[in-house]
């Protein structure tokens, strides 16, 4: 019998290790022989279309026309069994290690089969509006610095797919959403007309003895609606803002005046305010996105703004299609300024980052650390730090474990680091094992708290859901809440009364899973400082994950889960071709994460051969009706 940690290890190295391609037919051969019948015998009764506990149906399983090889399905099956959640313990009948063997086998043989497919469905692209931060920036860009703000008081976008909020699901235009663009509208051009430097950009033409005031216009919104509407315009794109800068002058207004009214009408065109492209009715097959479409896909993927001049002029020569071209323009970008919007809206929306100026809160008498300026440096040192990783080449492992941060004095006094002086982040080392990656981060640990405590729950389940991509199931129903504090009940600390809140049969099941991690971080306390004690007591900070394996405190627990980086790369990977696609991913996406995985793993993990990956992938590059 092949002993537990043996039997871990050979499949945790999983999809990673195997090289040969797996022959589809066989492999699904061997799900209808072997596998389905292991499932129909040990999963389905809980897991049909009637019960779905945990929110997984696997009656689709049995039909020929679904999708029969859905990754992140058997990821989540694949994960329950090995750990040995199922099925749940308290059954008698339970599977042999040959079969827990076979099935693992079987996933991995599976995956390969889906990565050995070509791919040839690069999923609907929907026409989708600007978020508002991309239109803040976008708008600054068009503009030329008038301003980079227009945007930041419309109402909150939500977020959807992979959790980020430039998913066309969630882009709706409400009435009040259109009142704010005509407000912002009005703010930019205001500032931009104020500053002679900027409106003569902007003017391209004025009237002369030569050219008569009609035709000036018509030269000049040509070339404000080309980098307005982010592509080569027709008449039929410029001759209703001609029309309306006519009217201007009919109404006894100046030149300038006209054309701010023609340029307003551009701003509010959906043209400017949707990201559109192409369609070709009636075209049964996919096809590659056209220059400009393509530059505006890696403006919005890179910078969230429109494309500049460099991706402009490639798109006019047809050079974007070359996977070299795209490969150096990508290094290109990252090394902009304009990549710093990257950092911001991947990073810092994957990560949390955004929490630390909505909802954290901590309790100002018990913390008084916790400035305000506190709280800017642990939204900075995560922006850092991600910026580090995604536009400097560095290792995406880095943010399960690393042995460096970004402080400045104020932060690096909250983590016991020497000889830190002023305001500025900058780069440190670390002497000791206590911090490393994002876990040991402040503005992490604070998002994951009450303003009173800690929470196991939260900070558990921040790990396996946004590092580990493996989140755990909703509580069920009526299921109690302990206090929102510290306070001793019944004698027991804070980690004895969530034991005992755990023992409950119908607690016990996500909580098994939840808690471990959050118990390796009970070292820091609401606010991320190292503390030993809680209201006088020695912290326990051992715990075990599902599967057997124990550690104390958050060294230990980075390094088990620098075991487990394959589930942490397969989620990075997919949160990032989410972000860059603006939609959920879907099981025809497959062949193309998994590809994206093996580009992380042969590069060493280093960010930048994924991110051209991305941007030379199928469905990044490709469209269909």
């Amino acid at each position: 019998m092949i002993e537990r940690s043996s039997f871990w290890a050979i499949w945790a190295s999983g999809i990673l290790t195997i090289t040969a391609a797996a022959d589809e037919s066989a492999v699904f051969s061997g799900l209808e022989k072997d596998i389905l019948p292991f499932l129909e015998k040990n999963c389905l009764e809980c897991h049909d279309a009637d019960a779905a506990k945990a929110d997984i149906n696997l009656e689709p399983l049995w039909d020929t026309k679904a999708a029969r090889l859905d990754v992140r399905l058997w990821d989540k099956i694949g994960d329950q069994v090995r750990t040995r959640q199922m099925p749940p313990p308290k059954e008698k009948i339970q599977p042999t290690e040959q079969e827990r063997q076979k099935l693992g086998d079987w996933i991995q043989q599976a995956q390969q089969a889906v990565k050995a497919q070509t791919p040839t469905d690069p999923g609907f692209r929907k026409a989708r509006r600007l978020t508002r931060r991309e239109y803040s920036l976008t708008l600054r860009d068009l503009l030329y610095g008038a301003s980079d703000t227009l945007g930041d008081a419309f109402p909150t976008d939500g977020a959807g797919g992979e959790g980020f909020d430039n998913n066309a699901d969630t882009l709706f235009i409400p009435p009040l959403l259109i009142e704010k663009f005509i407000g912002a509208t009005d703010a930019g051009l205001a500032a931009a007309w104020s500053k002679w430097e900027i409106k003569k950009q902007l003017i391209t033409q004025w009237p002369s003895e030569s050219k008569k005031p009609q035709q000036a216009a018509q030269e000049t919104l040509h070339t404000f609606a080309r980098r307005a509407y982010r592509r080569p315009v027709t008449d039929a794109d410029v001759l209703p803002l001609l029309a309306i800068f006519d009217r201007g002058l009919k109404a006894g207004m100046d030149y300038e005046t006209s054309l701010k009214r023609a340029f307003k009408a551009a701003l509010l065109s959906p043209k400017f305010l949707i990201l559109q492209e192409q369609d070709r009715p009636g075209e049964t097959q996919t096809w590659q996105v056209n220059g400009h479409e393509m530059a505006q896909r890696l403006s919005y993927f890179l910078w969230s703004t429109m494309p500049d001049a460099e991706l402009s002029r490639l798109a006019d020569e047809d050079k974007l299609h070359e996977p070299s071209v795209i490969g150096s323009q990508v290094k290109r970008m990252l090394a902009d300024p304009k990549a710093e919007a990257l950092t911001k809206h991947f990073a810092a929306q994957w990560l949390g980052l955004d929490a630390l100026f909505n909802t954290v809160d901590p309790d100002r008498g018990k913390y008084k650390e916790f400035t305000q300026s506190l709280r800017q440096a642990m939204y900075d040192e995560g922006l850092y730090f991600s910026s580090a990783i995604l536009r400097e080449n560095g290792r995406v492992l880095d943010f399960l474990d690393s042995k460096y941060t970004f402080v400045n004095e104020e932060l690096a006094r909250l983590y016991e680091i020497p000889d830190v002086k002023g305001s500025e982040m900058r780069r440190v080392m670390f002497k000791d094992e206590r911090r490393g990656g994002v876990l040991g981060m402040g503005g992490m640990l604070a998002a994951t708290a009450y303003p009173q405590r800690t929470s196991p729950v939260l900070r558990g389940k921040w790990v396996l859901e946004t590092l580990m991509g493996t989140p755990p199931p909703p509580p069920p129903a009526n299921v109690g809440s302990l206090p929102e504090d510290d306070r001793k009940i019944e004698n027991l600390t804070f980690r004895q009364q969530l034991e005992k809140h755990r023992s409950k049969a119908q607690c016990m099941g996500c909580h098994n899973r939840l808690d471990p991690p959050g118990f390796g971080l009970e070292n820091f306390d609401p606010i991320g400082k190292w503390r030993e004690h809680e209201n006088g007591k020695a912290l326990d900070v051992s715990a075990n994950f599902v599967d057997g394996r124990t550690f104390k405190g958050p060294a230990e627990m980075r390094r088990i889960l620098m075991t487990e980086k394959h589930k942490f790369v397969r989620n990075f990977c997919a949160r990032l071709l989410g972000y860059a696609l603006g939609r959920g991913l879907e099981p025809r996406d497959q062949p193309t994460l998994l590809r994206l995985e093996e580009t992380l793993v042969k590069n060493d993990y280093h960010a930048l051969p994924l991110l051209i990956a991305v941007a030379q992938s199928y469905p990044f590059t490709h469209r269909r009706q």
